[in-house]
């Protein structure tokens, strides 16, 4: 008889273990909302479709590799590469991301010298990042304190510069203000500050720069969507509409768990809710932390198409003094506006834009500055009140209650120290042996292809494991 594991939490990461382990348990999934996804997610708003949550897709390896056993990768999940995806601005500064080097160093040229002369060791720099850090980290999960043991571990992080920051790091090849801060932004890919957080995350920067960005016809969620059939065809259960509302232990062992609307039972257990929204399920106290930013959203349906590239970037005129208000749970007076237009290299849906500001944990809103903000860049891309059919706004209240994260800080503690960079929750929990975490708020952290990744090699070793229980 096969053993059961139930996976509490319908993100990316735990749709990657559910699909892994699918081969050797019957699994069940327990979704509090309608559909499975996490903050990857359709909303349709007046016959518009937006998808709220990661919109920025790199790596498409990561999603293959967990698919790849059950047929057909590549034209299951058709990633398309954007050529010129991401525009960026400040005043009469701008550049566009391309991996083309030579197109970059151009670009650059025109804006400071010096950085351009610096482009070719910088991508050496961040390629060398990745490559040390995949094996040690994005390959590796920790299920115990043994695994933080490992002789390698220490000065596979000494290379990582986990001493610098990255505004620092970056500054070293970039003199240019404007420049700094295209690469600075990376941190805000997994919530923190890169005045802040380690030099290590110079990484996320090959990810976009070397790897390159990516489309799907009919959006980002369509990576949730696959996943959920190949689920369903591997017979595993899904549950929507379903809180977890108690786990049931015995000695050192979850044994299930009760929900609004019944009670399973289980011989292995992966969270992929927010970690300390789950340790309060478990009756346990949560230490206070720096939590990761959160976001003000909003979403516009226009009346028809607009010259926006698929990613735009306003930048702030001061970024220090940006993460600085966030630091101190205040929304900055000039924040950097992002917006994503899927209709640039899709046109299968109507044409419609996903802004986002980043927003501090746990504050109180100002819908009416957000709104004006919101506004003003805009009308810088070009866009009237006039083009707007329709315009919903998404605070960070929404990413709280529908995503059950705290505070609606979207990847748990900030990435802005040594310690909550390399140190995060472990992938298992330390008293109960069967019960495993993943997702953004833990070990290896946030972004898309992580936690997807994640999930797949906590899957692999909890099947390893097995193996060699089996064989002994």
């Amino acid at each position: 008889m096969r053993k059961k594991a139930l996976i509490i939490g319908g993100g990316l990461g735990g749709l990657s273990a559910a699909l892994t382990l699918s081969t050797e348990y019957d699994v069940q999934i327990i979704e509090k909302n309608a559909q499975l996804g996490g903050k990857m997610r359709a909303i349709n708003l007046d016959g518009f479709h937006f998808d709220f949550g990661p919109n920025t897709l790199t790596m498409p390896h990561y999603f293959w590799d967990v698919i790849a056993p059950f047929g057909e990768p590549e034209k299951r999940l058709p990633f398309k590469k954007i050529a010129l995806p991401t525009h960026h601005q400040l005043d009469d500064f701008e550049l566009v991301f391309t991996t083309d080097q030579q197109a970059m160093i151009e670009q650059l040229a025109k804006i400071d010298h010096k950085s351009a002369q610096n482009y070719p060791a910088f991508i050496r720099e961040i390629t060398s990042l990745y490559k040390r850090s995949e094996k040690p980290f994005l390959q590796k999960t920790f299920f115990s304190f043994a695994d933080y043991c490992d002789p390698s571990l220490p000065a596979s992080i000494i290379q990582m510069h986990p001493f610098t920051t990255l505004s620092a790091f970056l500054e070293k090849y970039f003199p240019h203000p404007f420049v700094r801060q295209l690469f600075e932004r990376f941190a805000t890919y997994i919530g923190s500050s890169p005045f802040e957080a380690p030099a290590t995350f110079a990484l996320i920067a090959y990810f976009e720069l070397v790897e390159g960005t990516y489309s799907l016809e009919g959006g980002a969620s369509k990576i949730a969507a696959v996943f959920e059939e190949l689920l369903i065809a591997q017979h595993v259960v899904i549950h929507t509409d379903e809180l977890v509302t108690s786990l049931n232990h015995l000695n050192n062992k979850i044994t299930g768990c009760t929900t609004t609307k019944g009670h399973y039972e289980a011989d292995l257990v992966i969270c992929n809710a927010d970690y300390d929204v789950f340790q309060q399920l478990l009756g346990r106290k949560t230490t206070k932390k720096q939590r990761s930013t959160s976001a003000y959203v909003e979403l516009i349906g226009l009346k028809s198409p607009v010259p926006l590239h698929h990613h735009n970037v306003l930048f702030s005129a001061d970024y220090k003094k940006e993460f600085q208000a966030l630091h101190t749970g205040h929304y900055a007076e000039n924040p950097t506006v992002y917006s994503c237009y899927p209709y640039a290299s899709d046109s299968s849906n109507p044409p419609a834009l996903f802004v986002l500001i980043n927003a501090p944990s746990n504050a109180p809103l100002a819908v009416e500055k957000l709104t004006l903000q919101v506004d003003t860049a805009l009308l810088k891309w070009g866009i009237s009140k006039q083009h707007i059919v329709t315009r919903q706004v998404l605070p960070p209240s929404f990413i709280a209650e529908e995503f059950l994260t705290a505070g609606g800080a979207i990847y748990g503690q900030a990435s802005n120290s040594l310690k909550n960079s390399f140190f995060r929750p472990r992938n298992r929990d330390s008293q109960f042996n069967n019960l495993y975490y993943v997702g953004g708020s833990v070990h290896p952290g946030g972004g898309s292809p992580i936690v997807v990744k994640s999930g797949y090699e906590m899957a692999k070793r909890i099947l390893k494991n097995n193996e060699a229980t089996l064989t002994n």
